[in-house]
């Protein structure tokens, strides 16, 4: 944290550079890890109480092994010093490096968890932790879009890889590309969308026909409640002014 402060990177570049360097032997790490208890006052909540877990670091001596600073034990690096989270990819790593080993493809959350159940991957643990991918630009998500909010498709959120390395215009593009050669030739994703284009053909096929259709035809036809039929011929008003 201090260190993520003082260089204003980010705490996994920052936990990333430490670790290699830790096992290249610049520098020393702390045998144990330090636990901290940290209390902080919530308002109407009170005080909170969180346990903060971290290692200390300090530069390498030549010709040093290990050294003690203050009580605390600092060794060079040796695999059986692992924290255990370090011996064991992490669930988000194994989401990730996924996604950009087969980056010319997008898939489902359901997809991905399906294809690393065996690495102890659930569906929950999908998007909790691609979320954070996301925001860091490095995964695009897709869903089916709703006034003001995204909703999962019927397989789940559609995700694919972002190249940190091309142009961001062209590297969103190629994105967007992927999920929609995914989605092509699946039926509608969202059963709102199914009915609204379901209206939209009656619709359009009662005009030809100089027909007139009324409220009870299109529940009937839809095959839905009448809830469902009304927030339907809503949506389908919405997107289609003209009907």
């Amino acid at each position: 944290m201090e260190i993520a402060k003082a260089t204003g990177l980010g705490s996994d570049s920052v936990w990333s550079a430490l670790r290699r360097c830790w096992r290249k032997g610049l520098i020393l790490r702390a045998k144990r890890v330090i636990r901290e208890r940290l209390r902080a006052f919530k308002g109407r909540a009170g005080i909170r109480s969180n346990l903060r877990s971290y290692y200390l670091y300090v530069l390498k001596p030549k010709g040093v092994g290990s050294l003690t600073v203050d009580g605390v034990k600092f060794v060079n690096y040796e695999e059986h010093y692992l924290d255990k989270r370090s011996r064991v990819a992490s669930k988000a790593s194994l989401l990730l490096n996924f996604l950009k080993r087969n980056r010319d493809r997008a898939y489902f959350s359901k997809e991905l968890a399906e294809a690393l159940k065996d690495r102890g991957v659930k569906p929950s643990d999908v998007m909790s932790n691609l979320r954070r991918f996301e925001r860091k630009g490095l995964v695009y998500v897709r869903g089916y879009k709703m006034h003001d909010r995204q909703t999962p498709f019927k397989e789940g959120y559609l995700i694919t890889w972002i190249d940190p390395n091309m142009p961001r215009d062209r590297a969103i593009e190629e994105a967007v590309e992927r999920t929609e050669k995914s989605l092509a030739g699946r039926a509608s994703t969202s059963p709102i969308i199914e009915r609204v284009h379901r209206i939209q053909d009656m619709i359009i096929a009662s005009t030809k026909t100089r027909d007139l259709i009324g409220y009870s035809y299109i529940q009937r036809e839809l095959g839905c409640s009448e809830y469902e039929a009304a927030g339907a011929i809503q949506r389908a008003l919405q997107l289609y002014p003209d009907l």
